[in-house]
C-alpha cells in the first residue's frame, strides 16, 4: 500500500483514510462515500452549500453528489484547513452527512494535514454518528452475464457534419478477492499494451484509407472505477459521410488481432514505447483529487492502493521471454474481442439514413473480413536507422560559467552554440528543450489561426533517410517525446527522453536540422483531419478577442491551407541555418561526464552563422468592451476570457496565482444555488505587448449574469490577511515543489532565454511582496479590459 495512505475505523464503524499529501498547502479534499445507496435529493438539499461556498468549496461539473454504480460520493474540494473555523464546520457538515445514513460509509481526506491530530478530531466528530456495522465486503456480488446480442445505439445529434463512431467491448471485471493482489496491476498492463497497439493499428489504417480523423480515442473502463462489466472502447470522430468507413477500420482491425494476433516484433516495440511513458508516471507525485479517488475505489471496488511505481517495477521485471510474453496477450486480446458478443457500437451525428439493421451488418461484414485476410502490413516500430548516423566535426566548450535561473552552468562551444546543463534526480529520464531565436512574428502572410500549426508542421518531415511516420516511430520506440512550440518570438523544440538516449536524440535533432524533406502526403492528412477537429472553446474566446490578428498562436481550421508548409518550411530552415541564435537545455538524471562527451561529439553538425536575427515589429489590438456568443453541443457551462494590459515581473507573476485563487472563491460564492463548477487558469502574454489573461471554465449551468457578478465583485473585493497569507504561503510551496521538478525548471529557463523574463530566481521575494492593493489592481484590470464570453447550452 501506498505509505501515504493511512487507513482504519472510526469507533462509530465508518471507514477512514487519510493521506497527508503536500500538493496544495493549506488546502485538502474531503469525500464521503455510502456504499449502495445511490444521491438523494433529501441529501442533496440538506447539504450546507451556502457555508460550503463562503468558504470557497465549490462543487464539481455535475453537482457535489456523485452517483457511483448506486453508491454515493460528496466531493468537498479546496477545503481551506488553514483555517481552523472553516476546517472545524467543514467537519461538521462532513460527520452530519454521515450521521444521514446507516449503510456502509468512509471519510477521506488527503491534502495539507496532520493525521495525527486529524485523527483525533475524528474521534470526536464520530460521536455525533451511530454505529455503524461494520462491512468487509465492497459492494454487492458481480455476476458476469455475456451478452450474445450486440447492442447498437444511434443518437441523432446537433454534430453539424461531425460524427463519433465508438465501439465498446464488455469483459468480466477483476474477480473481488483478486483486486488487491498483482492479478488487478496484471489486467492493468494487458490494456495498456492493448490500448498502445490497438490504437497505432486503427490510426495507421485510417491513414492509409483517406479517413478523416478529428480525434481517436481509447477508453479503459477498469474495475476500479465500475462495479459492473470492464469496458474497452474506441472512438473516431470524423465526418458525416465517413462514419461508416471508419467503423470498418475499427471492426477490421479488431478482428485482425483476434484472429492473427500481433508478432513479437511488434509486441517487443510496444513494450518500449509503454515504458517511456509508465517510467514518469510511477514518480510523479499525485494530487489530492487522484488521492480522493483511489481511496473511493478502494471502499466501493476494493481496488489495490499501492503506488504507480509498483506498477511500473512489475512491468519492468517481467522475467518472461517477449515470445511468451506475446503469446499470452494475444490470449487476452482474442478473450477479449468476439465479433458480436458483448459488443455496442454507438453512432453520435445528425443521422438521416443510417439504421440500426444496416450498422450491425457491415459491423460484422467489416469484421469476417478482417479475421479471414491476414494484413501484410509491419506494424513495428523499427526500422532501419543508419541514415541517421553522422560524421560532426568537433568542437571544443570555449567558455564555462554558473547559469543563475537553475543553478546549473551555462557552455558556450567553438561553433556558437550555448547549452544549459542541470542534472536533477529524475527516474532516469531527463528534459530538453531546443530554444531558437525565432517565432510567429518572422513569418510574411500569415492567415488568421495559421501559425498555430507550425508546430505541427515539423513532425511532418522525412528525416535521416526515414518518412515522417518512421521517424515518429523512431522516437517513439526509444522514449523520446518531441513537441515543437512555435511562440511570437521564440521557438521550443522540447520534450523528455531516457537518460541513455541523449545521443539519439541529438542524432534525431541534425536529421531535421540539416536532413529534412517536405513530405506532401503527411500535410494533406493534417489538413484533413484539421477540418473536423472542433477547436476547443478558449481557442474560439481567443479568435473573438482578437479578430483579424494574423500571428495568433492559436488554431483556426480556417488558417491552415496548401500552401502553409511552404511557409513553414521557409521558416525552419532560416531557423537550423543559425542554430547560434537559441541554445539547447538539458536538465534531468544524466550526469555531466555524458553529457559533455556527447556534446562534444554532435553539436558540431548544427549549423551557424555569425550575427545575430532581427525580430519583426508586429502590432495587435484586442477588442475593446465584451463580446459574447451562444453554442449549441459540448459541455454544457459558460466559458469566458479576461484579458488586460500588465507588465509581466516576478511579482506579478506571483500576485496572478493569488488573483486566480480570489477569483475562484468569489464565483463559487456567487454561483451557490447554480449547480455551477469553477476552474480557472492564467497566463501572460509578452509580445508585441505584455498582457494578463485569464480563462474561465464554469460547467454545469448557463447562469452568464452570475458570472458577470462574480467578476466585478471579485474586483472590488478586499482580501483579508489571514486569507493573503495562506493564498501567499500556498504559491510559494506549491513553486518550491515545482523547481524541484525537471519540467518546471526546463519552462523557467525557456521563460529567461526566450522572451527575457526571469520568473523564479527571486520568487520568494515577490511573493512576499504581494498585496492585498496589488491583488484588487490586477482583478479590477482584468474586469475593465477585454472580455469574450461563450454560452454552450
Amino acid at each position: 500500500m501506498d505509505s501515504k495512505i493511512q487507513k482504519g475505523t472510526l469507533r462509530c464503524g465508518v471507514a477512514y483514510y487519510m493521506v497527508k499529501n503536500d500538493e496544495r498547502k493549506g488546502y485538502a479534499d474531503f469525500a464521503v462515500v455510502r456504499r449502495g445507496e445511490a444521491p438523494t435529493r433529501a441529501a442533496e438539499e440538506s447539504l450546507e452549500t451556502a457555508y460550503l461556498s463562503r468558504n470557497g468549496i465549490g462543487p464539481r461539473p455535475g453537482g457535489y453528489f456523485r452517483d457511483f454504480d448506486g453508491s454515493t460520493v460528496l466531493h468537498l474540494d479546496r477545503v481551506p484547513v488553514y483555517d481552523a473555523n472553516a476546517l472545524d464546520s467543514t467537519l461538521l457538515v462532513t460527520f452530519a452527512q454521515v450521521a444521514a445514513s446507516s449503510a456502509a460509509e468512509a471519510v477521506i481526506v488527503a491534502g495539507d494535514i496532520d493525521p495525527t491530530e486529524f485523527k483525533k478530531k475524528m474521534d470526536i466528530f464520530s460521536m455525533m454518528v451511530p454505529q455503524h456495522f461494520v462491512e468487509n465486503s465492497h459492494g454487492p456480488d458481480y455476476v458476469w452475464e455475456p451478452s450474445v446480442m450486440p447492442s447498437i445505439v444511434l443518437r441523432n445529434e446537433p454534430m453539424g457534419d461531425r460524427g463519433i463512431v465508438r465501439v465498446t467491448y464488455a469483459a468480466p471485471r477483476t474477480p473481488q478477492e483478486q483486486m488487491n493482489t498483482a492479478q488487478a496491476l496484471v489486467m492493468g498492463i494487458f490494456s495498456r499494451e492493448f490500448r498502445t497497439i490497438a490504437v497505432r493499428r486503427i490510426s495507421r489504417n485510417l491513414r492509409d484509407a483517406g479517413i478523416p480523423c478529428g480525434r481517436l480515442d481509447f477508453r479503459y473502463l477498469n474495475s476500479t472505477e465500475t462495479g459492473g462489466d470492464e469496458e474497452y472502447s474506441v472512438e473516431v470522430q470524423t465526418d458525416r459521410d465517413h462514419l461508416e468507413a471508419a467503423m470498418k477500420i475499427i471492426s477490421g482491425t479488431l478482428a485482425g488481432m483476434d484472429e492473427f494476433g500481433v508478432p513479437v516484433e511488434e509486441f517487443t516495440d510496444a513494450k518500449q514505447v509503454m515504458m517511456a511513458e509508465m517510467l514518469p508516471r510511477g514518480s510523479e507525485p499525485l494530487t489530492n483529487r487522484k488521492y480522493v479517488e483511489r481511496c473511493v475505489s478502494h471502499f466501493l471496488y476494493g481496488a489495490n492502493l499501492a503506488p504507480y511505481s509498483e506498477e511500473t517495477r512489475l512491468f519492468a521485471r517481467k522475467n518472461l521471454p517477449d515470445s511468451t510474453e506475446t503469446r499470452l496477450f494475444n490470449q487476452f486480446s482474442s478473450s477479449l474481442l468476439s465479433q458480436l458478443s458483448n459488443l455496442t457500437l454507438e453512432y453520435r451525428a445528425r443521422l438521416d439514413t443510417l439504421d440500426e439493421d444496416n450498422a450491425l451488418f457491415q459491423y460484422n461484414l467489416a469484421y469476417l473480413y478482417g479475421s479471414t485476410f491476414k494484413e501484410a502490413k509491419d506494424y513495428s516500430w523499427q526500422r532501419d536507422t543508419t541514415g541517421l548516423e553522422v560524421d560532426c566535426p568537433r568542437v571544443k566548450i570555449k567558455e564555462t560559467k554558473p547559469e543563475p535561473v537553475s543553478g546549473g552552468v551555462l557552455w558556450t562551444f567553438s561553433n556558437g552554440m550555448r547549452v544549459v546543463y542541470k542534472q536533477v534526480p529524475a527516474r532516469r529520464m531527463f528534459q530538453y528543450s531546443l530554444l531558437l531565436g525565432r517565432g510567429l512574428s518572422g513569418v510574411d502572410g500569415l492567415l488568421e489561426g495559421e501559425g498555430g500549426y507550425f508546430g505541427d508542421m515539423l513532425s511532418l518531415y522525412d528525416a535521416g533517410g526515414l518518412s515522417a511516420a518512421d521517424f515518429r516511430d523512431h522516437l517513439a520506440v526509444n522514449g523520446i517525446s518531441m513537441d515543437t512550440q512555435v511562440a511570437l518570438t521564440y521557438t521550443s523544440i522540447q520534450g523528455e527522453a531516457p537518460s541513455a538516449k541523449l545521443p539519439t536524440l541529438l542524432k534525431a535533432l541534425l536529421a531535421l536540422a540539416n536532413g529534412r524533406t517536405v513530405n506532401r502526403g503527411e500535410f494533406d492528412i493534417l489538413l484533413r483531419n484539421a477540418k473536423w477537429a472542433r477547436e476547443p472553446v478558449d481557442n474560439r474566446l481567443y479568435a473573438m478577442m482578437y479578430p483579424g490578428f494574423s500571428y495568433s498562436p492559436k488554431k483556426y481550421a480556417t488558417g491552415l491551407n496548401p500552401g502553409t508548409q511552404a511557409k513553414a518550411a521557409q521558416f525552419y530552415e532560416s531557423m537550423f541555418s543559425r542554430m547560434n541564435d537559441g541554445m539547447l537545455i538539458i536538465v534531468g538524471d544524466v550526469d555531466e561526464t555524458t553529457v559533455r562527451r556527447t556534446l562534444l561529439r554532435y553539436l558540431g553538425g548544427f549549423r551557424t552563422q555569425r550575427g545575430a536575427a532581427s525580430r519583426k515589429s508586429i502590432r495587435y489590438q484586442p477588442r475593446p468592451g465584451t463580446v459574447s456568443k451562444t453554442e449549441q453541443g459540448g459541455n454544457k457551462g459558460v466559458y469566458v476570457r479576461l484579458d488586460a494590459e500588465y507588465p509581466l515581473s516576478g511579482i506579478n507573476y506571483a500576485a496572478a496565482e493569488v488573483a486566480v485563487e480570489v477569483l475562484r472563491r468569489q464565483l463559487v460564492r456567487t454561483l451557490d444555488g447554480t449547480g455551477m463548477s469553477v476552474e480557472i487558469t492564467s497566463g501572460f502574454h509578452t509580445y508585441p505587448q505584455e498582457r494578463l489573461w485569464m480563462f474561465l471554465s464554469c460547467e454545469g449551468g448557463t447562469n452568464l449574469d452570475a458570472v458577470r457578478e462574480g467578476i466585478q465583485k471579485a474586483a472590488k473585493s478586499t482580501l483579508s490577511a489571514k486569507d493573503l497569507n495562506a493564498f501567499k504561503a500556498a504559491a510559494l510551496a506549491g513553486m518550491n515543489q515545482e523547481l524541484a521538478e525537471p519540467e518546471t525548471i526546463v519552462s523557467a529557463l525557456v521563460a529567461r532565454y526566450g522572451i527575457g523574463k526571469d520568473l523564479v530566481t527571486h520568487y520568494k521575494e515577490s511573493v512576499n511582496g504581494v498585496t492585498a492593493a496589488r491583488i484588487t489592481e490586477m482583478l479590477s484590470a482584468l474586469a475593465a479590459g477585454s472580455t469574450a464570453e461563450i454560452v454552450i447550452e
